[in-house]
């Protein structure tokens, strides 16, 4: 039963953090390209390929995507997880034990 219990557990990682990914970003870039570019003529006209879009998408959608994660892990995440830390009831304890050791140990 363990051996099953660990096999779920690594194919609900695989498919969540590499797969849906991947399979989602796919879906979106096709989406896109199929009701947004080849229904607009005059961008049909300059982007013509699949290709060609999946390319313009990258070079643009990947500096974007890091200068986001940027922005959020130095503006936002710290609040996030001050929020997080301050509805666990569990770390707030442990959270103000350590800083009465730090203090004693001061």
């Amino acid at each position: 039963m363990n051996w099953l219990k660990r096999r779920w557990q690594e194919f609900r990682w695989g498919h969540h953090t590499y797969l849906s990914f991947l399979l989602s970003f796919t879906s979106f870039m096709l989406i896109t390209y199929r009701l947004f570019i080849e229904k607009i003529y005059f961008l049909h006209d300059k982007i013509p390929t699949l290709k060609i879009y999946a390319l313009m998408f990258f070079v643009l959608y990947i500096p974007i995507s890091i200068i986001i994660g940027f922005v959020h892990k130095t503006k936002v995440l710290k609040s996030d997880t001050d929020q997080c830390n301050k509805q666990n009831p569990q770390l707030q304890e442990i959270l103000r034990k350590l800083n009465k050791i730090e203090r004693k140990m001061k």
